[in-house]
């Protein structure tokens, strides 16, 4: 993982916090990470004893080699997320995300949209150790970052990563005269072929990744993301946000915020260049 050296990991004084803990600890020792922040928001009581019991939860199960700092803040979780992670320009924010019957992913979306930094979601039965990480592949500037964080994941850990890229049959097909199967075979053959030439523009070396192609018959790409991720028993999957420059082109709607809606057990990192988000939040604070 390139560049992530100041983490902000984020805990609620639920179960789950120890789990987060020992995930954090996982993946600040994959990055070499130099600073970790641990950040605890609540409505009130922001009593000592209540920053003595997470220090101390931090010290039992965080065991990789790096600085770390608890953090007490009052107010609205995602809006002290925010703001403390633009205040001490973390490069990462990690945090827990519940089954729906116990979230609705409400701060986790609004994390994934506003902060200008990487995203990393996860969940309870999220393994403590990277095997295999997917990344969807559509050939744009943001799925080439996504597989880069990849790679340099592989070259640090030795994972195996996937790339899965999902195609369908476009609508009114039928006017072509061809079948639905036709159709679908020759958008096999040109995804493929769109493969290599993104692949050849970036200087991508295949043997370092395994690339998937799979045809979507609901257009739903995230249902088969995340069932391919399970078949293939990826241990994450790694997305990556597009600029923003404007408001228009916040992440609702797209396939990381909708992946948060699976009662789902695969972490999800959400990469993002903190470089193109620059101005950002503070134009998002005015409004």
């Amino acid at each position: 993982m390139q560049n992530l050296n100041k983490f902000l990991v984020c805990l609620d004084s639920s179960t789950l916090d120890e789990h987060i803990i020992k995930y954090s600890s996982m993946i600040a020792e994959i990055a070499g990470c130099d600073k970790v922040y641990f950040v605890h928001v609540a409505q009130k009581n922001l009593s000592s004893k209540i920053k003595k019991y997470f220090e101390d939860k931090v010290s039992e199960h965080f065991t990789a080699k790096c600085d770390t700092e608890m953090q007490i803040q009052q107010g609205n979780n995602a809006v002290q997320i925010l703001k403390w992670s633009e205040f001490k320009i973390v490069d990462l924010v990690i945090m827990g995300i519940k089954p729906k019957s116990e979230s609705t992913g409400r701060h986790a979306a609004r994390l994934i949209n506003e902060a200008q930094c990487s995203v990393l979601l996860v969940p309870p039965t999220a393994k403590l150790n990277l095997n295999r990480v997917i990344i969807p592949l559509d050939f744009t500037s943001s799925s080439l970052t996504a597989i880069q964080a990849a790679l340099n994941i592989k070259e640090k850990a030795g994972v195996e990563v996937l790339l899965h890229h999902v195609y369908f049959v476009p609508t009114g097909y039928s006017h072509t005269g061809k079948s639905y199967d036709d159709m679908a075979a020759i958008m096999d053959k040109n995804k493929r072929r769109e493969y290599e030439q993104f692949k050849r523009e970036h200087s991508l070396d295949d043997s370092k990744y395994e690339v998937i192609f799979e045809l979507d018959e609901d257009q739903n790409p995230s249902d088969n993301i995340y069932e391919m991720a399970k078949e293939r028993k990826a241990d994450m999957i790694i997305v990556a946000s597009r600029g923003r420059t404007k408001m228009a082109s916040l992440l609702k709607g797209s396939t990381a915020v909708n992946l948060i809606s699976y009662d789902r057990d695969i972490a999800c990192l959400v990469v993002k260049n903190k470089s193109e988000n620059m101005g950002f939040f503070e134009a998002l604070l005015k409004i």
